[in-house]
């Protein structure tokens, strides 16, 4: 073989050796513009993604009308009860049985540092106290978020003896709708809304000198966008309510002249304009408090601040990592009030008011303060607004509502799972409802895609403006639904988010999510670790649903590169699930 031809074989093996191996050298990704690259060039031409071919309208079937607060409502055997041994459909005979719906953070039988009201329970149970010559008293406490208790309670799905949420807001809520609560004690257990700063960031604004820390001025930071500050869906939280409430009275100028907040002051351009801004701001909003705490606990750089009740503040300062927090309290008194209702006999009121003289003795107000409860300190007066009645906390939560987006378009796309083993346990029929139901939460404009997946992905209906029309066809595409087939879970993600991603380009200031929800794990198609970067790049919220008995590794694992939280469904709690989630993003 002669020098040339030598030469020449070397140069040509070596183009070819560069031709193959040049596809494994490519350009990280860096960014959402270089993830959606990454998926159009090598991930999506390899997934067969089908488009449904188009769902007819049945408006008789899937059109939302009519729907009242009591069909986007869980029912209330989805909430255990605590405090006996009995089932709630098995009651210890020759007892007088006492219900008592409660706020979580207090009654949360699964957590000791949350379960005060069940301690208090199980011990005033032991008394065997009895009303006269009758039955002992058994109380039972029901754990149910405090907004969602009231809801509850006005649309009829439960008639509890009693009802002890967080703040007394949720009372003059009640009453507002037409349900007259009579309080039975104004106090079972004292408490305060907080927002807990991390010290460090706060000296990181002021050049390390020592500043004090107030409402206003943790607002004022978040506001200039130097302040990562999350909260909680005031519709449902205590301490989200109590934020919301304070934050316009302080926005109407009332920290310093101590004005009660006025309905006509909430359409005023200082405060619709600054809450605005502020939204557009805020880093998450979740339902609840102890949802962003968990978040928070995850993903410690994902907040410099978080709105929360006192208790919860003072259990979160005692984890690794979070000593140097600070409380900024605020708000009204979170006292728990206990209240009967029209339906509560006159037996029933005499227990629940021995049961209310027991939690309020000594030692049981001792075991709260082990539990981090007690009188709060330190409300400064422009940071303290009036009880508002309920006529106008009714208005500040549509408020709330109508302007949360901050004047930006969200995009939310749902990636479903439809493998074979959505039809186990209902699964399926109901999360259509869930969803169902759960579309007239979502703010006209906003858009929403659809998106299942089992051995492939069906686009069912694309990223489209929710009105009228696309409610219905939303609603038309979930109960099209059907289930079969393994679980390609990371190609319905990725087309998912290249959707969102497009969307993204086309409206650089949107808000993007992405809800995945799926009840087994991937079996088909990409895996996570070909989507990791993608997924870490994307700059897409994605909110994981793990439904049913999920292995919840890889979900979490999602949720933690996008610095969000996997929740637990199932078919008797998916309805609330959904409902929560979508009115607190869209």
């Amino acid at each position: 073989m002669n020098a040339f031809i030598k030469t020449s074989l070397i140069v040509l093996g070596s183009f070819f050796v560069f031709r193959m191996v040049q596809p494994a050298i490519r350009a990280p990704i860096t960014s959402p513009e270089t993830a959606l690259q990454r998926l159009e060039s090598d991930m999506l031409p390899a997934i067969e993604v089908k488009t449904s071919s188009g769902t007819m309208l049945d408006t008789a079937v899937t059109a939302p009308v009519g729907v009242n607060g009591a069909d986007r409502l869980p029912a209330v055997d989805a909430f255990p009860l605590y405090g006996a041994d009995a089932l709630p459909q098995n009651p210890a005979t020759g007892v007088l049985r006492i219900e008592i719906v409660s706020s979580v953070e207090k009654a949360d039988g699964r957590h000791p540092e949350n379960r005060w009201l069940v301690d208090v329970a199980e011990r005033f149970n032991q008394r065997r106290e009895r009303i006269g010559g009758g039955p002992p008293i058994e109380v039972v406490v029901r754990a149910i978020p405090s907004g969602l208790g009231a809801q509850m309670l006005v649309a009829g799905k439960m008639r509890p003896a009693g009802y002890s949420p967080a703040a007394q807001s949720w009372l003059e809520l009640l009453r507002h709708q037409g349900l007259n609560p009579t309080v039975i004690t104004d106090k079972l257990v004292a408490n305060s809304s907080v927002i807990a700063v991390r010290q460090s960031a706060w000296q990181r604004l002021n050049q390390g000198q020592p500043s004090a820390i107030s409402f206003g001025g943790v607002v004022d930071q978040a506001l200039a966008g130097n302040l990562k500050l999350g909260y909680s869906n005031p519709y449902i939280s205590s301490a989200g309510l109590d934020f919301l409430q304070t934050l316009l009275w302080v926005s109407a100028g009332h920290g310093q002249d101590q004005k009660p907040l006025t309905a006509v002051e909430l359409s005023r351009p200082q405060i619709t304009k600054g809450f605005d801004m502020l939204q557009q701001r805020i880093v998450s909003t979740t339902p609840t408090y102890t949802q962003t705490v968990q978040i928070w606990k995850g993903q410690p750089s994902r907040f410099d601040a978080v709105v929360m009740a006192h208790q919860s503040f003072t259990q979160l300062k005692k984890e690794a990592g979070f000593q140097d927090l600070v409380a900024v309290p605020f708000g009204t008194p979170q006292n728990s009030p206990l209240a009967a209702f029209a339906w509560t006999t006159a037996q029933q009121r005499q227990a629940l008011a021995r049961f209310a003289q027991f939690a309020s003795s000594e030692p049981m107000q001792a075991l709260a303060r082990q539990r981090g409860y007690g009188e709060p300190e330190g409300i400064t007066a422009a940071a303290k607004p009036p009880q508002a009645d309920g006529a106008l906390l009714s208005q500040a939560q549509a408020l709330w509502k109508q302007r949360k987006d901050g004047g930006r378009t969200v995009y939310l796309q749902l990636v479903i799972d439809t493998s074979g083993s959505m039809n186990k346990d209902q699964r399926l029929s109901q999360l259509k409802k869930a969803i169902t139901l759960a579309a007239t939460a979502i703010n006209d404009g906003n858009q929403v895609g659809l998106i299942s997946f089992s051995d492939h992905p069906v686009r069912q209906m694309p990223l489209q403006p929710i009105n009228a029309q696309g409610r219905r066809q939303l609603v038309a595409s979930v109960n099209s639904l059907r289930a079969d087939g393994p679980t390609a879970l990371y190609d319905g993600l990725a087309v998912g988010l290249a959707d969102l991603l497009r969307a993204r380009q086309k409206d650089p200031n949107g808000r993007f999510h992405l809800l995945l929800l799926t009840d087994g794990q991937r079996t088909d198609g990409l895996d996570f670790e070909t989507m990791r970067d993608v997924i870490d790049k994307s700059g897409i919220v994605i909110t994981p649903i793990a439904y049913g008995e999920v292995n919840q590794g890889e979900l979490k694992s999602i949720a933690d590169l996008r610095e969000s939280l996997v929740y637990q469904g199932t078919p008797a709690l998916v309805l609330p699930l959904m409902n929560d989630l979508f009115q607190t993003n869209l």
